[in-house]
């Protein structure tokens, strides 16, 4: 079928989709746990305050210019954002006591303490830099060991409370936007396809999270029997097929199906400028498909960059933060509503 000539002419000045579009972000995360203390699940609290004393002291020791906050000492909206930003877990919340929270903002790692091991170090990275995520947590790690000694074991590695854990407590993840596959019915075949590769296909807030917006964490299942570098460069090369594949479904929508596309861009940004309620989650929906139409630049004055803040402000702790008071779930709905249509109503669908 014959495209209209609006539709054509946007087709044509589609820009050309970089991999920082599709991959957002890439994380690696070590878990260690020390070998003369009980695991965190089974720790009492004087335990975990041990451990946690233990830790503190080894930062400071070797002078890595992080500081060990307890979780007690945050207030429930700055927690609620260090979660939104995928720094800390849900687990860690909920292990309030002894629990523990250090940054070095600069080189981009977050390291827990006493969440489901006593230690989750983690390197972030932006698009699909896993090597650099890797070597920012691997730092801290070595560090740190010199100062504490950690579970190991000759034959299994090192000891982590979940058995999946078990050997290098590396875990390797890539954060990825797949809408283009979902709009072509592929996306299933992809994950099920990765899912025999042996690696975890998850949502955007991680384990037992819905995969809204069509953001994805691919990691790693396995972490025994293989080096670390192997496992963050095969993550790497398999994340980077799926953005591949992303990327051709992209060009295929534009070429193939430009009207379902255009819909989907110009109803996203309607409801966006003009809604008095939205929750998270419908947010985000729509959130995506301005993200998909910023990349292949069908939207005046919006970049993908643009997006991705978006995606985070509008989030509830960080919203509530940013009007310094607590709202109720409604309340936040109208809020988030009024938010979006003040950020996008500069924004023009092109063609």
């Amino acid at each position: 079928m014959r495209m209209t000539p609006d539709v054509d002419a946007s087709a044509r000045r589609t820009k050309t989709v970089s991999a920082g579009d599709i991959a957002m972000s890439c994380r690696v995360r070590l878990a260690r746990n020390l070998s003369d203390e009980r695991f965190p699940d089974w720790a009492t609290e004087c335990d975990r305050e041990r451990v946690f004393a233990k830790v503190r002291a080894a930062l400071e020791t070797e002078k890595t210019g992080a500081t060990l906050e307890p979780v007690a000492s945050f207030d429930a909206q700055h927690l609620e954002m260090l979660r939104e930003a995928h720094l800390i877990s849900k687990d860690l919340l909920e292990h309030a006591a002894g629990g523990g929270i250090a940054r070095l903002e600069k080189s981009q790692v977050c390291m827990m303490v006493n969440e489901e091991d006593h230690l989750r170090i983690q390197g972030f990275s932006f698009g699909l830099d896993m090597q650099t995520a890797w070597q920012r947590a691997d730092q801290l790690d070595t560090l740190l060991e010199r100062q504490l000694n950690y579970a190991w074991s000759p034959r299994f590695g090192y000891l982590t409370a979940c058995p999946s854990n078990v050997g290098t407590g590396l875990r390797a993840s890539a954060m990825v936007h797949l809408l283009g596959l979902r709009l072509l019915g592929e996306l299933e075949a992809v994950v099920r396809g990765l899912e025999r590769m042996r690696l975890l296909v998850r949502g955007i807030g991680g384990e037992g999270s819905e995969a809204a917006g069509q953001i994805y964490q691919i990691s790693n299942m396995d972490a025994l029997g293989v080096s670390e570098e192997t496992i963050v460069q095969r993550v790497a090369r398999i994340s980077g097929e799926v953005v591949r594949q992303e990327h051709n479904a992209r060009v295929r929508l534009v070429q193939e199906m430009p009207l379902v596309l255009m819909d989907c861009l110009a109803r996203s940004l309607s409801v966006l400028q003009n809604a008095r309620l939205l929750s998270t989650v419908e947010a985000l929906e729509f959130l995506s498909a301005m993200r998909l139409g910023a990349a292949l630049g069908f939207f005046t004055r919006l970049k993908v960059f643009d997006i991705d803040k978006l995606i985070l402000l509008m989030q509830p702790g960080h919203m509530q933060q940013g009007m310094k008071t607590s709202l109720m779930s409604e309340e936040r709905d109208e809020v988030r509503a009024g938010f979006l249509s003040r950020k996008l109503a500069h924004v023009k669908l092109k063609g």
